[in-house]
């Protein structure tokens, strides 16, 4: 069994101007860089304690990744895990996110985006390639919005692509006998 704790990364530029990253990899902001120090705490202070801190290859997850780790004292480098990168969104990166995008990526209606059943195939995938691999660990995942959202549209009732998961969210799930079930989602370690 596998517990796992999928934390979304902090805040860049592009989050507080509401446009879609995707791909494009963009840094933290110091109110990122601020968010990932305030969740390491919370984490802490909760008494979770990680065998391993995974992270999407680009910068804004690696960044929050690399935060906690410290505050952690981590001898181990961050392992990063390719399969989490977030969602290629096609004609959407760098655009402003609006109603109209909400609606478009729920129906697959955004050219040259990765598909929802793409999308959902890959993280799950890559998620149970990592339990396999480093079975009966607790494991932190640092990644993305939509790496989330993927799993959670499947798990959660009610969930879908645009609900909204704050920055550096926690949302804990448990992997056993090749099957997710979620504990908690969205919790917010900065309130």
């Amino acid at each position: 069994m596998n517990m796992l704790c999928l934390m979304r990364h902090g805040e860049t530029d592009a989050n507080k101007k509401l446009i879609v990253q995707g791909r494009i990899n963009n840094p933290l902001n110091e109110t990122g860089k601020i968010q990932a120090q305030q969740a390491s705490k919370f984490l802490i202070n909760a008494h979770e304690n990680f065998d391993m801190i995974v992270s999407s290859p680009l910068v804004r997850a690696l960044e929050t990744a690399n935060i906690i780790a410290l505050a952690y004292g981590l001898n181990q480098q961050v392992l990063i895990w390719p399969d989490f990168t977030e969602r290629d969104f096609g004609d959407f990166d760098g655009r402003v996110i609006d109603n109209e995008y909400a609606k478009r990526v729920v129906f697959d209606e955004i050219p040259h985006m990765e598909k929802n059943h793409d999308l959902e195939n890959r993280i799950k995938n890559g998620l149970t390639a990592l339990c396999q691999a480093y079975p009966n660990r607790k494991i932190l995942i640092v990644a993305h919005s939509h790496v989330i959202k993927a799993l959670l549209v499947n798990l959660l009732p009610g969930f879908t692509y645009t609900s909204y998961l704050f920055n550096c969210s926690l949302n804990y799930l448990k992997y056993e006998d090749g099957k997710y079930s979620v504990i908690a989602h969205n919790v917010n370690p900065l309130l």
